[in-house]
């Protein structure tokens, strides 16, 4: 499931409303909001919440709100208030600090619950079980790393995965935004920190194959270009590819590579070779800007490799030049690593950033 972040350091207004139904439209079903309140703004965090839990329910998006020990007191959340949240719209809270592993049991029975899947130990899962906790309403939410550097890594996020996938829970976490990044810092809200420059989809598609289930924007914008990919990837399995000429190139050679592709179904081991892109009625392609082949680069075969000449193929890492082949392109930075996920005979798009 694809979900988004709104924030309630600011009033809930037309435009935020507008912004959820943006979202909403392209297949996402689920917010995520904080509620670490400063000690003078409970009551109009208070407000904000049940303004936003209205707005969700009225676009039938679920609800997960961060809170702490503290916030749950200054907003009166308690076991008899929980069907009062309900019914505002508030579909689930994530658990920031350590509360006690009986409270979040009980909790469990009532509301779905999410824990901190950063920090959750397993010893903390078995208390969990004892404590006849309801697991099924218990989803693991990793945190999300506003600092440069300090994202976690991929090998722990694979450890935590298979302990919680071991207790039958669904994973949660987070990808950055590519537009209206969050300040202070302005960083990105990846939970990975490899992924801190990825475009969304790059992020998403890598975070299925580490085995999340849940993924959710944590920057409070994300482009059209990155929606059209998310969209287009749902609805028809086709990955696009934002690319830029290079510098030496003519127009009309880099207008040649771009459009719909196939990989073939036999993948190379160093490119992703565009299907039948030889087999079109080609020109004459006489040798321009043979350079080195960094990864993400888009070459085509010129004439000194008579036959293959004409091929299409996006460079998996750096090869070096070969005078039979140009490089024309370049995928943009964001989109690089969606090379990798470029399947046996799928298609894809390489479009003009």
């Amino acid at each position: 499931m694809l979900g988004f972040s709104i924030y309630l350091n600011k009033d809930v207004t037309s435009e935020t409303e507008q912004y959820i139904k943006r979202l909403k439209k392209n297949n996402f079903n689920g917010i995520f909001t904080s509620v670490h309140i400063p000690e003078e703004d409970s009551e109009k965090y208070k407000e904000r919440l049940l303004k936003l839990g209205s707005l969700a329910k009225v676009n039938n998006l679920n609800v997960m709100v961060d809170i702490d020990r503290n916030s749950l007191k200054k907003l009166d959340i308690s076991l008899s208030s929980l069907n009062y949240l309900k019914k505002q719209g508030i579909t689930g809270l994530r658990i920031d600090d350590k509360l006690a592993s009986e409270q979040i049991a009980t909790l469990s029975q009532n509301i779905e619950i999410g824990i901190n899947g950063s920090t959750f130990t397993e010893e903390e899962l078995r208390q969990l079980s004892i404590f006849n906790a309801k697991m099924e309403n218990i989803q693991a939410w990793f945190n999300f790393y506003p600092c440069p550097d300090t994202g976690i890594s991929r090998q722990f996020f694979e450890k935590q995965i298979r302990m919680f996938k071991k207790y039958g829970m669904k994973v949660q976490a987070f990808f950055a935004g590519d537009e209206n990044r969050r300040g202070p810092l302005y960083e990105g809200l990846p939970t990975l920190e490899c992924q801190r420059t990825y475009d969304p989809l790059a992020s998403i598609l890598k975070l299925k194959e580490l085995g999340a289930d849940l993924f959710y924007l944590g920057d409070p914008g994300i482009s059209d270009e990155s929606l059209d990919q998310i969209r287009t990837y749902q609805e028809t399995g086709s990955i696009i590819l934002y690319t830029k000429k290079a510098e030496n190139v003519s127009e009309k050679m880099y207008n040649y590579i771009l459009g719909k592709h196939n990989q073939r179904p036999d993948p190379a081991e160093y490119v992703v070779r565009c299907e039948d892109s030889r087999m079109h009625k080609v020109p004459i392609i006489n040798s321009e800007n043979v350079i080195e082949r960094v990864k993400g680069s888009i070459t085509l075969n010129n004439r000194f490799y008579q036959r293959y000449m004409g091929e299409i193929q996006l460079v998996k890492g750096d090869l070096p030049m070969n005078k039979k082949v140009n490089v024309v392109g370049r995928v943009d930075n964001g989109s690089i690593s969606l090379i990798d996920s470029i399947q046996p005979g799928q298609e894809f798009y390489l479009y003009k950033k």
